[in-house]
């Protein structure tokens, strides 16, 4: 912007130079040709005038007739015609990719946690479960661990019955455990976590409401086979 400026103050001073030059020529010419000086000034003024007129018109056709004129032709040459292609592109400032590439990164981040994070659960659900239920059985619990995880819906599930090995104190220990395990995900809250036990263990905890469920999901936390865990992976 200040270069432009500085282009035009500069080309503006010359041609006011130029004029001033040609005016005082003429001038001079005029005075040595007998005319008085209030004379010779006057012709000065209207020379500098028509100076000023003929610059004017000029700059007026250039800009507004000749250099469309002489652009269209030049756009029909393919050197100047890929020229302008390649300049009439959008300019995407430096700060703007800097900006997608910081979101970017952070979703990236985003989907490597949460990814990571029901690899964890999976991988406790299968330690827990394997000595309680048929591999079936845990293949299709770890896939409703997933689809809790990725807060989808788990009204419709079919429900698994363990043998009975394991309290109801031992479901809802593991349910909290996998509350806990997401809870800073923001997947559910303790109420999602009561239904989804209430529907997938549902025999083993037919008689037990939901909010009861929820009441005491960490009841008692060292008893049973399955214990509270702050961290599973411990």
């Amino acid at each position: 912007m200040k270069n432009n400026l500085l282009q035009y103050i500069i080309l503006y001073a010359i041609v006011a130079c130029v004029a001033l030059v040609l005016a005082t020529l003429v001038r001079i010419s005029a005075a040595s040709m007998g005319f008085d000086s209030f004379t010779a000034f006057m012709i000065f003024i209207i020379t500098l005038g028509i100076e000023i007129i003929v610059y004017l018109s000029i700059h007026v056709i250039l800009q507004e007739w000749m250099l469309p004129w002489i652009g269209r032709g030049l756009s029909k040459l393919p050197y100047f015609r890929n020229r302008i292609k390649a300049s009439s592109l959008p300019v995407v400032e430096k700060e703007e990719i800097n900006r997608n590439q910081i979101r970017k990164e952070y979703l990236q981040a985003e989907f490597q946690k949460r990814s990571n994070a029901k690899t964890i659960a999976i991988q406790y659900t299968q330690t827990t479960f394997a000595p309680y239920l048929a591999d079936s059985d845990i293949i299709r619990l770890c896939d409703y661990i997933n689809l809790y995880a990725e807060r989808k819906e788990f009204r419709s599930l079919s429900p698994i019955k363990e043998e009975n090995l394991l309290t109801t104190t031992d479901l809802l220990h593991f349910g909290w455990n996998i509350w806990n395990h997401f809870k800073f995900g923001k997947v559910g809250k303790q109420d999602d976590m009561a239904l989804f036990l209430k529907i997938v263990f549902a025999h083993t905890l037919r008689e037990v409401e939901v909010e009861t469920i929820k009441k005491h999901l960490k009841d008692d936390e060292h008893k049973g086979i399955i214990k509270i865990k702050e961290d599973i992976l411990q």
